[in-house]
């Protein structure tokens, strides 16, 4: 024969529920011999059901022998040597004797793993004033000392001040563990007889744990409030100006329920109960929260903070817990009433918070025993304001309807209007008042720009466009457009989109993509253009010339504008990712441009006028790209030197990243880089322009374009161009073990402000020293004092007036005076030869135009940079 007896206890953790039952079992009657087996469950509400549900279950065997076991505590503390929040468990052991008692302390692991904690023996039996904190340490109270141990202390302590009421042992951030109590008060121990602490006979006092001090805690409760407090709750408490400033609530002898500030009573509400014993906090859905308080035998009532008045009550609960078991963000309250049934202890509960979430088992049992009318006042504004709210929600949520219905028809206006421009169509398009919409554009310029003008855009541009190309690079899309000279001296701002066709989807969508401006010029790379703002007019003022030779500074900007003015043409691409456009079998788009007329053209578009027209159509299948149609021929010869292998450079360039080294070398010359690269790299020369190496050993993904500019013999310029950092990386460590040891190499970040300022200051000095040997080449002050050297030798008379009469030296002095004049006639208005001065200006402006160039961009790298 075997009896069994159980303990229960339940904890509430991380919205879930711990539950543990105790279970010991005697093996055979009238023998001691037992077993005791902690089962443990890990149970979740679930709002589908109603119910909780278990998650996870274990159990441990705890003891065999002749010892009683029971549960002391279960709760929630910081584990010190992990700093997480772990569930604990505190046991008793105990002979029959009861001479001795054994403590043990257990964690619970998410694992459903106990660990046994530490170990403690008292002589004396831990009644109900058993707390668990941050440790996890253990206190408690026994004969009006307090205790506490913990495993990093290994011993048990005491208090060294005597308190025989305990009102709060918590935590308090900024001072760790308090412990807040009454003691009596001498007068002869405090030297002012008209005290509070003397007058009422007692005092509330506090000790910290961690700083081992006691203080006056009458911030938290007045000392005549002390004798007469049964349980209190410290709501807020902060250090301002060196003084702590407490809210506190508290519940005393007579039933009141008292809420503090500082010290100092301020609002009082009569439980409907009496005997309180604890005192918990709920933060819900609704204002400030709700105030929970249990009394004796099963007695619940909760209190709101924000009107200080009872909000209900409840009968018959065995346990009470507070936590977010909805996972909604603010706590609920879960009640389990007594029942007579022992094996299902969830079988009656409510959880609710008293505002918008209640869930209960048996809806009987949840009873409110407060009918007053001041209950009743307080539930109708509630529900007055609750209606309120609903009123004010419904009209928010119209009004989005509205909104809703305005966005969907300007989308499908606006669709509409696109497609129309494509195929050359008019579609007139409700004004924006009509919509109740508001322009983002100023209305001068709204005004300015009439739908007449912009739908008629199509029809009126020349042609602007000389080819449309596409190429497949790895897991990339390029399309290109090469424009006519009159496109280039005539858009600024040119950018290019794919519009995918109506048959696909149901409207016309946007291919996202990213798009570029290149030239093919003596340098493919330098020439890339982000399309994000325009180049100031006065700069296209400038002649354009031929771009004087050397390098200005030590940092590298790219040299493109003055070729970019020079060759008059350009290429526009657009790369887009391929991948998404594989699940269409045959993709066809319109490729659109779109540009910004400038001051330069001659037609009758308007200056600043922004237009966008369809310039081709293009189309991909999946067939086509498993053949290589669209695969760079470039890539298997690259001596080709036709118009497709420079399209093959554009397409390389735009899916690829530009870097720049600058590589200086104090000691040792650093010949040439191109033989290293032709060599041991096993580069090719690219055919359309022999300065590039190209390097295809994986495919079309590790495609490297180098450039080596030689500055000097012991310095120079590395640009490669390529889309696989992996395979840069090896380049330059291949690089870097051919190179001499002091050789320095520097990676010049393109655009850098401080880069740039240099740039613009070197820019500058050779602007003026520029405009010093113009001016000296043009006066020609060498030869132009030799001639005038000699005519003064050759006129100027050789007699002396010393030996000449007074009408002589007269004549004399005239003639002198005369040929001075005319030398300097002469020196004033020296010729000039017009070729050389059209050549000293062209240079000059070439000069200027690099100076333009680098202020501008030095100006939209200060804006980039500032944009927050």
């Amino acid at each position: 024969m075997s009896s069994d007896s159980y303990q229960e206890k339940i904890i509430a953790f991380n919205g879930e529920v711990l539950y543990f039952r105790l279970t010991i079992t005697r093996l055979t009657d009238g023998e001691t011999d037992r077993t005791s087996e902690l089962l443990f469950r890990r149970m979740a509400f679930k709002e589908i059901t109603g119910r909780f549900e278990t998650k996870s279950e274990g159990k441990a065997s705890i003891n065999r022998g002749t010892s009683n076991m029971e549960i002391m505590c279960c709760s929630s503390a910081t584990d010190a040597r992990t700093g997480m929040l772990v569930p604990c468990i505190l046991l008793k052991q105990y002979k029959k004797k009861r001479s001795s008692f054994r403590y043990a302390l257990l964690i619970v692991h998410s694992s459903n793993n106990l660990e046994p904690h530490m170990e403690f023996k008292l002589q004396y039996e831990l009644k109900d004033n058993v707390t668990l904190l941050k440790g996890p340490t253990v206190l408690w109270s026994n004969e009006e000392t307090v205790y506490f141990t913990s495993l990093k202390i290994g011993k048990v302590l005491s208090v060294p001040i005597q308190l025989p009421s305990v009102q709060l042992i918590g935590e308090l951030q900024g001072k760790g563990i308090v412990i807040l109590g009454a003691r009596k008060c001498m007068a002869e121990e405090h030297g002012d007889a008209q005290s509070d602490q003397v007058v009422w006979g007692n005092e509330f006092v506090g000790y910290c744990l961690e700083t081992e001090k006691t203080f006056n805690a009458a911030q938290f409760l007045p000392h005549a409030y002390s004798s007469v407090v049964t349980c209190m709750f410290i709501d807020t408490a902060e250090e301002l100006d060196n003084q702590l400033k407490a809210t506190v609530v508290a519940a005393t002898t007579k039933n009141p329920l008292i809420w503090f500030e500082s010290g100092i009573p301020k609002d009082v509400c009569q439980l409907p109960f009496e005997g309180p014993q604890k005192i918990e906090k709920a933060t819900t859905g609704r204002e400030d929260g709700l105030f929970i308080v249990t009394f004796d035998c099963g007695y619940v009532c909760s209190v709101w903070k924000e009107g200080w008045k009872v909000a209900s009550s409840w009968q018959g609960i065995q346990s009470l817990h507070i936590d977010d078991f909805v996972h909604c963000g603010t706590d609920q309250i879960l009640l389990l009433f007594e029942t007579s049934n022992t094996e299902d202890i969830f079988k009656n509960y409510t959880v609710t918070d008293l505002f918008e979430i209640t869930y209960s088992s048996n809806v009987e049992k949840c009873e409110d025993v407060n009918d007053d009318s001041a209950v009743q006042d307080n539930r109708l504004l509630t529900v007055q304001a609750l209606e309120a709210r609903l009123q004010s929600g419904l009209a928010s949520l119209q009004e989005l309807q509205q909104q809703l219905e305005v966005k969907d028809r300007v989308l499908s206006q606006s669709s509409m209007a696109l497609t129309s421009l494509i195929q050359g169509k008019e579609c007139a398009l409700s004004k924006a008042e009509e919509e109740g919409l508001v322009s983002l554009w100023e209305e001068e310029t709204c005004a300015e720009i009439s739908n007449g003008e912009v739908l008629s855009v199509a029809k009126d541009l020349p042609e602007f466009v000389e080819k449309v190309w596409q190429r497949v690079v790895d897991d990339s899309w390029v399309v290109g457009v090469k424009l006519t000279e009159s496109a280039c001296l005539s858009l600024d701002d040119v950018s290019l989109s794919l519009l995918m066709d109506q048959d696909i989807c149901t409207a016309p969508a946007v291919i996202q993509s990213q798009s570029n401006v290149l030239q093919f010029s003596k340098s493919p790379f330098s020439g890339s253009f982000p399309q994000c703002q325009t180049e100031p007019l006065a700069k296209k003022t400038r002649l354009a010339s031929e771009k004087s030779g050397g390098d200005s500074g030590t940092s590298y900007i790219e040299e493109s504008f003055s070729e970019f003015h020079r060759s008059q043409t350009q290429t526009v691409t657009t790369v887009t990712d391929l991948s998404p456009l594989l699940a269409f079998s045959n993709l066809n788009c319109s490729v659109m441009l779109h540009a910004t007329i400038n001051t330069f053209h001659k037609g009758s578009l308007r200056a600043g006028l922004p237009v966008v027209f369809q310039c081709s159509r293009v189309s991909l299948n999946l067939e086509d790209i498993s053949l290589g149609k669209y695969y760079p021929k470039l890539l298997n010869n690259s001596k080709l030197a036709t118009e497709d292998a420079s399209e093959d450079v554009f397409a390389l360039i735009a899916v690829s990243r530009k870097w720049s080294f600058q590589i200086h070398s104090h000691n040792h010359t650093l010949g040439d880089l191109n033989e290293w690269l032709l060599g041991q790299m096993q580069c090719q020369r690219v055919g359309v322009n022999p300065d590039y190496l190209l390097l295809n050993n994986q495919g079309a993904s590790g495609v490297i374009l180098f450039n080596w500019k030689i500055k000097s013999a012991f310095e120079g310029t590395l640009h490669i161009q390529c889309s696989n950092q992996a395979i840069l990386l090896k380049c330059l460590h291949s690089l870097s073990g051919i190179l001499p040891p002091s050789c320095e190499i520097k990676y010049l970040k393109l655009g850098r402000k401080k880069d740039l300022a240099d740039s613009l200051a070197s820019a500058l000095e050779k602007e003026l020293l520029m405009l010093r040997d113009s001016i000296s080449s043009l006066v020609n002050k060498t030869d132009t004092d030799f001639t005038m050297r000699v005519r003064t030798e050759n006129l100027r008379p050789t007699s002396t007036a010393s030996s000449l009469d007074a009408k002589a030296q007269l004549q004399h002095y005239r003639e002198e005076f005369a040929l001075d004049q005319e030398l300097s006639s002469l020196g004033m208005s020296s010729e000039v030869d017009g070729g050389v001065c059209k050549q000293v200006i062209k240079n000059l402006s070439a000069v200027q135009i690099d100076v333009d160039r680098v202020a501008w961009e030095l100006c939209k790298s200060y804006s980039l940079f500032m944009d927050p």
